[in-house]
């Protein structure tokens, strides 16, 4: 029966790669471990040697734990499953979604989204600074079918530089707004709310 000495000591353990991902051996590390792995019968230095007995040996552990894990049934506990289906139906409230008409079904667009665009739009003009929009959907009854929600009414807060004319402004954001909800978002605008909130002094 051979005896495989001790390590001397400072001497690398069995099985540890060295710098450049060689065992002691001189073998690749990488080599030993991917033909273990793969079930391939050892040659007759890997029978011998401590260090490549050690890799082979941790390759097939490993691969016997990945498939042992892999067979077991995934049972998530029933909090995760709250949870997402909690997360499921907070991203499909229909409050934070506008219904946008379409030949091939009713569109929805993020509520969040929509008012970003607008007041995009806004921030363009000279003189104004958009603050927050808020858009609510309501029945459009020109469509000729009440009970779909396709107009939208906007009610929007801006900052005004100091000195503009407040009600040529606020009558061309109304028009900039009516116009980006039917050019960009595809929804009709009823109605446009414009409370200027504050005032800013030049730009500079």
């Amino acid at each position: 029966m051979a005896v495989n000495p001790s390590p001397e000591p400072g001497a690398p353990e069995p099985g540890a790669p060295e710098p450049g991902g060689r065992l002691a051996c001189g073998r690749d590390a990488a080599l030993v471990w991917d033909r273990a792995a793969a079930g391939e019968t050892p040659d007759a230095h890997e029978r011998d040697c401590p260090h490549c007995t050690a890799t082979a040996a941790d390759a097939r552990g490993l691969d016997a734990l990945v498939h042992r894990m892999a067979a077991e049934p995934l049972e998530p506990p029933q909090s995760v499953l709250d949870r997402v289906m909690v997360a499921v139906r907070t991203e499909l409230r229909p409050h934070d979604v506008i219904v946008l008409p379409s030949p091939h079904g009713p569109a929805r667009l993020s509520r969040a989204a929509a008012a970003a665009v607008l007041r995009h739009t806004v921030d363009g003009m000279g003189g104004l600074r958009a603050r927050s929009c808020r858009i609510d959907q309501v029945a459009d009854t020109l469509a000729g079918d009440p009970g779909q929600l396709h107009a939208v009414d906007v009610a929007i807060t801006v900052t005004a530089r100091f000195g503009v004319d407040l009600a040529s402004v606020t009558a061309r954001v109304r028009q900039m707004v009516a116009a980006a909800g039917e050019q960009a978002l595809g929804v009709p605008v009823r109605r446009v709310d414009i409370e200027v909130v504050d005032l800013f002094g030049e730009d500079r």
